[in-house]
């Protein structure tokens, strides 16, 4: 099985009054904190579903999670291994030449003015093989690899087609859909993004609840870094 983890990192910064994601907090920019609990979750994420051939039923134990885990993906009938790619949706030269390596795909977004669309579009035209995609923003500087492998779990361990973060009833990022919603994601136009597509679909859209709120927020004002 194969995840598309795709960070969306071509925005404007307008309210912010500078280029936000280049804004360094305890001495790294902020993209940066996205990205490297991105690239921690892929190697939890691989690590643990490698695991799969000597899992099954009759390895049960209710104190070990991950083995709690990949029971409950024995009994539904997922039993590859899991790859996670990391794809970065930018504008800007300096995050591109930051993060290209081999195990990072960064791609250009040409159009930012066109709004969030263009990038998720761009991210995900590059992962139509991927069976699920997973989009995060860059401006959540305290969203944790934790939160993101367990929203992978609860995806995973669901028959719904989309998966999403919530605190206190509040969805935000970030968020994972099943390839069938692929087309549905490729229709999305101007400054909207996969929250439309959850929204038209709230019956197959497995909530993910967490308690630290603070992991959900997003960056708009400077103002709210420097209160801190």
């Amino acid at each position: 099985m194969k995840i598309a983890m795709i960070m969306l990192a071509a925005g404007n910064s307008r309210r912010f009054g500078a280029n936000k994601l280049l804004y360094e907090i305890d001495g790294i920019p902020m993209y940066r904190h996205v990205l490297e609990q991105l690239d921690d979750t892929k190697k939890k994420i691989e690590n643990i579903y490698s695991e799969y051939s000597d899992i099954t039923e009759d390895n049960n134990n209710d104190n070990n999670s991950d083995i709690v885990q990949l029971n409950n993906l024995y009994r539904n009938n997922i039993t590859a291994k899991i790859i996670c790619n990391i794809i970065v949706i930018t504008q800007y030269d300096a995050i591109a030449e930051a993060v290209k390596t081999k195990e990072i795909q960064v791609l250009y977004n040409p159009h930012p003015e066109d709004g969030i669309s263009s990038s998720v579009k761009i991210g995900l035209n590059a992962s139509l093989d991927a069976d699920a995609v997973l989009f995060t923003v860059s401006d959540q500087p305290w969203l944790t690899s934790e939160t993101i492998c367990e929203l992978i779990h609860v995806f995973l361990n669901t028959s719904k087609g989309i998966a999403c973060v919530s605190c206190q009833g509040k969805m935000g990022n970030p968020c994972i859909f099943d390839r069938k919603y692929y087309n549905e994601l490729l229709s999305l136009e101007g400054d909207k993004g996969g929250k439309k597509v959850i929204m038209k679909h709230l019956d197959d859209t497995q909530i993910y609840e967490i308690e630290a709120g603070r992991e959900l927020e997003d960056i708009d004002y400077y103002e709210s870094i420097a209160v801190r």
